[in-house]
């Protein structure tokens, strides 16, 4: 199998590189930073530039290959809701025309569990839920719009599937860890109600491997899937544990999640009433515990990890970084609307 891969440079993409490498499988990594990408990424991958906002650049780089794996996007909440909406929509549908155009038979959408995010538990949840309300946040909201997107193009010439993973961990996280700190350090991480709400999440190595096996699934065409690790904690243990391995502090407390949510509100209505605030409480104070078995069916995935080792794996990456510094030294900021507009004019127009 040959494979494209954008977003080359981000985390989730640049470990599925390397998993097709190791797999022995053909791997073109499409950047806008390849430089970035090639450290990342290591040997064996062929680093393409190019961006998302360009489909002929797209095209030119999905040229022979059998599979896209459409992984660029923007992890940052933060981000204004024109660059969410510009990159997940605009970047989306650009990544499935050129797949189109250049002949390749299957796209494999990364999308995330926040599709459904909302102000209620996501317990036992699985693909067939119908949402009662739209998801809560832009970030949250353009993903779900993406990954229709997606979806709705897939027919027999080019088959498209999307992949749902929840909270994504693991060494070489450096904008997430980033994120993170800068948040503990800020005094704005909290966990509430006690942080005893079940947290969803999946490690990178599971990502990647139901990202190769989606790749070939019969059953696959069409179909979204939700990934998480087999190890379901409440959010005190989970984040205790995490902030353990980073170097950090125990993570903070609250008891009132109805007050910390009035406060979101109001943060919302004063900034852009689009619930950025609101979204980000929720998702540190709502319990998830997503139903995998469609993607255990469909595409033989294992929820498996060893949690202990894991942890332990990332408190190594940060040792051999040097500490936290270096990590956030290395950090990309978030795009801002600048960022797109220079995108859109390179690209001839918004």
């Amino acid at each position: 199998m040959r494979a494209l891969v954008t977003g080359a440079s981000g985390f989730v993409a640049s470990a599925l590189c390397r998993a097709l490498v190791r797999a022995g499988h053909g791997a073109v990594a499409l950047t806008r930073d390849p430089a970035r990408a090639s450290a990342r990424i290591g040997p064996g991958a062929k680093i393409v530039a190019g961006s998302i906002a360009h489909p002929a650049e797209v095209a030119r780089a999905a040229k022979g290959v059998d599979v896209v794996y459409h992984a660029a996007g923007i992890a940052d909440p933060s981000a204004p809701e024109r660059v969410l909406r510009w990159v997940h929509l605009a970047g989306t549908e650009n990544v499935l025309r050129a797949a189109r155009f250049a002949g390749v038979r299957r796209v494999v959408h990364v999308s995330c569990a926040d599709v459904s995010l909302t102000d209620e538990d996501r317990m036992h949840w699985d693909e067939k839920r119908v949402l009662a309300t739209e998801p809560v946040g832009p970030h949250a909201r353009t993903k779900l719009l993406a990954e229709e997107l997606a979806l709705a193009q897939s027919d027999d010439a080019l088959e498209v599937t999307a992949l749902r993973p929840a909270l994504v961990w693991g060494p070489d996280d450096v904008d997430g860890v980033t994120r993170l700190v800068r948040s503990v350090r800020a005094g704005t991480f909290t966990l509430y109600g006690g942080g005893r709400n079940i947290v969803a999440t999946t490690h990178v190595d599971n990502l990647t491997r139901a990202a190769l096996s989606a790749a070939s699934a019969p059953a696959a065409v069409a179909r979204s899937y939700y990934l998480t690790d087999g190890e379901f904690l409440e959010a005190r243990e989970l984040y205790g544990r995490l902030f353990a391995a980073l170097g950090l502090p125990p993570p903070r407390l609250s008891g009132s999640l109805s007050l910390a949510l009035a406060r979101a509100s109001v943060a919302d209505a004063l900034r852009d009433g689009r619930g950025a605030a609101r979204a980000e409480v929720l998702r540190r104070a709502r319990s998830a515990l997503f139903d995998v078995s469609r993607a255990t069916l469909e595409l033989g995935y294992e929820a498996k990890i060893d949690l202990d080792l894991r942890m332990r794996e990332l408190a190594t990456w940060v040792s051999a970084e040097g500490g936290l510094a270096p990590i956030l030294a290395s950090a990309r900021e978030p795009p801002r609307d600048a960022d797109v507009d220079a995108q859109v004019q390179a690209a001839g127009g918004d």
